[in-house]
């Protein structure tokens, strides 16, 4: 019972995750306009989603990553685990800490007291949706993206090689106390998921 329980918060954070990306390109439509001088060309990533709606996309991920804590913690007592692996875990990075400060800042207000679990008071701005476009680490790897004119239908043209890859995610800013940029939220979630993923791995838990 423990470990279904368990299992679903997890595939709870990959849901998240996945509604926070698009891979598929081909679902944005260019808007042009010719003005008889120039064609200028637009895409907007937004997909009609107001603020609100991304912010709640974006609080959502958050949540689910911060959530996970206690209930790994449980598991592990209920199944002759070492809990203080999550602590540990938990405590060895940041970007867990900072998920997890943001998480409290929505629910208890800003700012959080003594600055935070992570001692930066971290603060989420300018939550957004645009394209994402990486080369990723593999060598001699690229990404490129071009929109046809004059083709029937003008959806974007993805061309990668190697580890480049190209997506629409919602992100947003992170800033500290003193308002300076400390990392951005789609991959501050990323890093703390392979956090929590370590201590599964250690467990034995396979989702």
């Amino acid at each position: 019972m423990f470990t279904d329980d368990l299992i679903n918060k997890v595939r709870r954070i990959y849901s998240a995750i996945d509604a926070v990306e698009e891979n598929d390109l081909a679902k944005f439509t260019p808007k042009m306009a010719n003005s008889g001088k120039q064609i200028t060309i637009s895409l907007d990533f937004s997909d009609g989603l107001d603020n609100e709606q991304l912010s709640n996309i974006a609080y959502s991920l958050i949540h689910n990553i911060a959530n996970l804590k206690n209930p790994l913690k449980k598991w592990a007592a209920n199944n002759a685990k070492d809990k203080n692996q999550v602590d540990i875990a938990f405590n060895n990075s940041e970007a867990l800490k900072i998920i997890q400060d943001l998480s409290n800042n929505d629910k208890h207000g800003y700012p959080p007291r003594d600055a935070g679990l992570s001692g930066k008071a971290p603060k989420l701005n300018n939550i957004e949706r645009f394209m994402q476009l990486s080369t990723g680490t593999e060598a001699n790897s690229s990404v490129g993206v071009a929109i046809p004119l004059f083709a029937a239908q003008q959806k974007p043209q993805i061309t990668t090689t190697g580890s480049g890859t190209a997506k629409v995610v919602i992100t947003g800013t992170i800033i500290d106390k003193d308002g300076k940029p400390i990392g951005d939220l789609h991959t501050t979630a990323l890093d703390a998921i392979k956090a929590w993923d370590s201590v599964l791995i250690n467990y034995n838990i396979k989702i």
